[in-house]
């Protein structure tokens, strides 16, 4: 086999890795979630809960209060994966405040509260918008089904596919060896 061969296969080779390794996603994507209080009135204790995130992990939080980022800070992970948030609001803090938690590109969950002045309480709460039933299926991928039942992703099929065009074109234009 000739170098400029060898290159091509090797070429070939890598560019199946790589559209493998993109079209299989993380091996084991993290259901990190945060939970909080619908509200909480300055001055009363507040409880922040994270689950489902790397264990023993630096876990990057940032709120932002009505909007306008107001406070970031990093917090470490259980062995559990889990976190705990305690804090006490005060009078500045009033308005609703959006708490974002996430590892690196791994997980992100969101969690949003209220928080009023002392001795308020909320009115009326609107009905819950419907959301989307755990374990729906993913709608951000297209996948091709088999005859079997198996699925594969439409790009890493379209890649397999160039591939193997270019290595039959190799093959089809291959010089005969000259006595």
């Amino acid at each position: 086999m000739d170098a400029r061969r060898a290159r091509n296969l090797a070429g070939a080779v890598g560019l199946i890795g790589l559209l493998a390794a993109t079209a299989a996603g993380p091996a084991a994507a993290a259901d990190c979630a945060l939970s909080a209080p619908a509200y909480a009135n300055v001055g009363t204790p507040l409880t922040i809960e994270g689950s489902g995130f790397p264990a023993s992990t630096s876990i990057d939080i940032a709120f932002s209060l009505d909007g306008s980022p107001s406070d970031s800070f990093t917090v470490q992970s259980t062995a559990a994966g889990a976190l705990e948030i305690a804090l006490t609001p005060e009078d500045a803090d009033i308005g609703v405040t959006t708490v974002e938690a996430s590892a690196g590109s791994t997980c992100t969950a969101k969690a949003t509260y209220a928080v009023l002045a002392a001795g308020q309480t909320p009115g009326p709460s609107p009905e819950p918008a419907a959301t989307a039933a755990p374990g729906a299926p993913r709608t951000d991928t297209a996948d091709v089904v088999g005859p079997a039942g198996w699925s594969i992703s439409a790009a890493l099929l379209l890649g397999l596919a160039l591939v193997g065009a270019g290595a039959t074109g190799l093959l089809l234009t291959k010089t005969p060896k000259r006595p």
